[in-house]
């Protein structure tokens, strides 16, 4: 159809380039012989731009229409994913050609759904590490996908397991760069899986030299609202580990949670900084960091000021101090509820201790 298209405007223009070229000059005087002159070079530039658009377009068009072409082939094949290269090339040609947009986007929930078949036949097969690839290709395609995003999270559980069963085995045996590759992938995904935040620990210790082990102690909470010291604390204590950068590595802070169970007595409304270092020394960790915040006064908006210390175990000495600093809360949140933000508080805390 294009190219019936194409030859006709071709025929048209050529038609009209020879009637141009036979038109009789009858005119008697040099002002018609140049009005005539530039009339016929005036009309034959009009249609040569004409030709060149109309040439473009019709190129155009036939890249565009093989693209969608191929799209449509690969789709009745259920070759989605390839479908969908091919839709998108079409439409980067033309975006209006035809309804490229809408199978465009047909082809990406089907690919989607061909990625997610395929890493559930590789998980009841047991290949986790296949399906988490699969799984990954299907977001891909639909990045707000939230079964998508359901499956790799319930994967990313199976897979903890996996790769920290892995690395108890290489430890085993003295393997300590696999043992550490494993504890590593394991780490990233759940740091608070079982002992592996010490293993990982041990295995870097042997592989890559000695890396300081850091842990949360404790917050004292000067405002009215009890129990957020503790949330604040593990918060703290992810935040820590996600920013640590293979500069530092984050005890499990289960472990701390049940030394600070037994020394509850012992935690006043001041920071006890030789309590801090009989805990660090039980922990058996290098650095431990301690803080508090209090509410301030507002109108409005719940504002706290929080302050920080990293300290040195056993010597006491103070490593990284944070110096108080306010922290406003947004308008969302009132007295009953600021504790939902607490996350965004310890991303920034986490921040400003590794400055």
């Amino acid at each position: 159809m294009m190219m019936r298209n194409f030859r006709k405007t071709i025929c048209i223009i050529i038609v009209f380039l020879m009637i141009l070229h036979i038109l009789p000059v009858t005119a008697s005087s040099e002002r018609d012989d140049a009005s005539k002159t530039y009339l016929k070079v005036g009309v034959t530039a009009a249609l040569v731009v004409g030709a060149v658009v109309a040439i473009r377009s019709t190129v155009v068009n036939s890249k565009a229409g093989r693209h969608y072409q191929q799209g449509d082939l690969y789709a009745a094949e259920g070759r989605w994913d390839l479908a969908v290269q091919s839709y998108t090339e079409a439409l980067r040609i033309k975006p209006k050609y035809k309804d490229v947009a809408v199978k465009l986007e047909t082809a990406k929930l089907q690919a989607e759904k061909m990625f997610l078949q395929k890493g559930d036949d590789a998980r009841r097969q047991e290949k986790l590490e296949e399906a988490e690839q699969f799984y990954q290709h299907a977001l891909g395609y639909v990045p707000t996908s939230t079964q998508t995003r359901k499956k790799l999270a319930d994967l990313s559980q199976e897979l903890v397991a996996v790769y920290y069963r892995r690395g108890l085995s290489y430890e085993t045996v003295n393997r300590w760069d696999e043992a550490l590759s494993e504890y590593e992938k394991a780490y990233l995904l759940d740091p608070h899986y079982l002992e592996v935040a010490t293993r990982y620990q041990m295995a870097r210790t042997r592989v890559k030299g000695n890396l300081p082990l850091k842990t949360v102690l404790f917050f004292i909470n000067k405002t009215s609202t009890p129990g957020v010291e503790e949330h604040l604390a593990r918060e703290l204590q992810t935040q820590m580990g996600v920013q640590a950068r293979g500069a530092y590595v984050m005890l499990d802070y289960g472990k701390v949670g049940t030394i600070l169970t037994e020394q509850a007595e012992a935690l006043s409304k001041t920071l006890d900084q030789a309590l801090a270092m009989d805990i660090g020394r039980l922990l058996g960790v290098d650095e431990v960091i301690i803080g508090e915040f209090s509410s301030i006064e507002t109108k409005n908006r719940i504002k706290i000021k929080v302050s920080a210390q990293v300290l040195k175990v056993p010597s006491g000495q103070i490593s990284k101090e944070v110096k108080p600093f306010s922290y406003t809360f947004s308008k969302k949140v009132d007295s009953s509820n600021w504790w939902l933000e607490i996350p965004q508080l310890a991303e920034d805390l986490a921040k400003r201790i590794n400055k």
